[in-house]
């Protein structure tokens, strides 16, 4: 084959879902192809890894994020499973799991009220925060991972606390019905986000998995932690205060990780400063680097049928008029949102905190001044 030849033929190898099927030959001369048969399959450990505990089609089927987010997750999981084992210890010992003295039945009702309270708890959370958990994703997934933390902060204090035990029992598990519903609805937020083709139940599963194998991981540690510290009250504190620190950390840094494409409170009003101050938009991952975590920006009212569009415009009315002192014309608008599609934010759905029947407007002067202006404009 000489020179020519080599410029003209191209090989190229399919894939589907990240797998070889098939290597072809393109003669583009000829316009024609040629089929070159299946290409060496790849048997390698790491391979089969991947193929485990990773989504299929990895890296193609997932955010650019993924990776990422799942090794501080891996990491935090894993420190909050040696909590864990330690807190449940001293559960066990406050109930009275070793002593002669122990009634199975007092133990039992303990734990009984312990389980029905912490239900409780979880519709009344559900009730009071679940619309948030959208919004607020990455600031709920962290404050459930402060909770679990003070939950076993409590559980280790409990075996201290005599007949106040009980209490402490009920406290803590009202933090973990807190935790079970912020931690698993923000991590089905997070999954619907890193599911780039519609694999949201391969990736959730993949998800398990991993969380499976850290979990068994910090079970065979926590066989060997255990009894090293059993009776040694000084070390199981170090160990806390040491593996929750390691914990938070993880946490943090996991969320700061995630690249959100979906407007929320926080990063639409980042992005409309940003479009006042010098006709641009922040990317996705500037906006996320430096949206803040904590804070309320906006107050609920009831506004009849809007749609997602309504409600981008009218949120960008109110972050634009707070800044310029004068609603927005059309154009600008428009360029907006031409501005914030070409850095591929998703304007086609949104967590402002709207539903079909509210949308957010400032307790300001100016949000005062702009419902003014607005029914002036109505009337005239």
């Amino acid at each position: 084959m000489n020179r020519s030849d080599l410029m003209t033929n191209k090989e190229f190898t399919e894939f589907y879902s990240g797998k070889p099927k098939g290597k072809f030959l393109f003669d583009e001369k000829a316009k024609t192809v040629v089929h070159l048969g299946k290409p060496p399959r790849t048997t390698s450990f790491t391979t089969f890894l991947i193929s485990v505990f990773l989504p299929q089609g990895y890296p193609y089927t997932v955010t650019s994020d993924y990776v990422s987010y799942q090794i501080w997750d891996t990491v935090q999981a894993f420190a909050s499973s040696l909590v864990g084992a330690l807190a449940t210890e001293a559960v066990l010992e406050g109930v009275g799991v070793g002593s002669g003295q122990a009634s199975v039945l007092a133990a039992t009702i303990v734990w009984l009220l312990k389980d029905g309270c912490g239900m409780v708890g979880r519709i009344v959370f559900a009730w009071l925060q679940g619309s948030r958990l959208d919004i607020d994703c990455k600031k709920w997934r962290l404050i459930a991972d402060i909770l679990n933390d003070f939950a076993f902060l409590i559980d280790l204090l409990a075996p201290a606390a005599g007949e106040w035990f009980i209490c402490f029992a009920i406290g803590s598990s009202l933090l973990r019905s807190f935790v079970g519903v912020a931690g698993g609805a923000t991590r089905a937020a997070i999954i619907q986000h890193q599911a780039r083709r519609h694999n949201l139940a391969d990736v959730a599963a993949k998800d398990g998995s991993q969380e499976t194998l850290v979990n068994l991981s910090a079970l065979l540690a926590s066989l060997i932690l255990i009894p090293t510290v059993h009776g040694k009250k000084s070390i199981v504190w170090c160990f806390y205060v040491f593996f929750t620190a390691i914990h938070l950390y993880a946490n943090y840094k996991a969320v700061r990780t995630l690249h959100f494409d979906i407007l929320n409170e926080r990063t639409l009003a980042l992005s409309v400063s940003q479009f006042v101050k010098n006709n641009t938009v922040p990317s996705i991952v500037q906006a996320n680097h430096t949206e803040p975590l904590f804070g309320n920006l906006y107050h609920h009212r009831s506004c009849p049928k809007s749609t997602f569009y309504d409600q981008l415009r009218f949120a960008f009315d109110l972050e634009y008029f707070s800044l310029r002192h004068r609603l927005p014309s059309d154009i600008e608008y428009e360029n907006f949102k031409g501005l914030m599609t070409k850095e591929h934010w998703r304007l086609d759905v949104n967590h402002l905190g709207y539903d079909e029947w509210r949308f957010n407007v400032e307790l300001c002067q100016i949000g005062k001044q702009l419902l003014y202006m607005l029914r002036n404009t109505l009337i005239h």
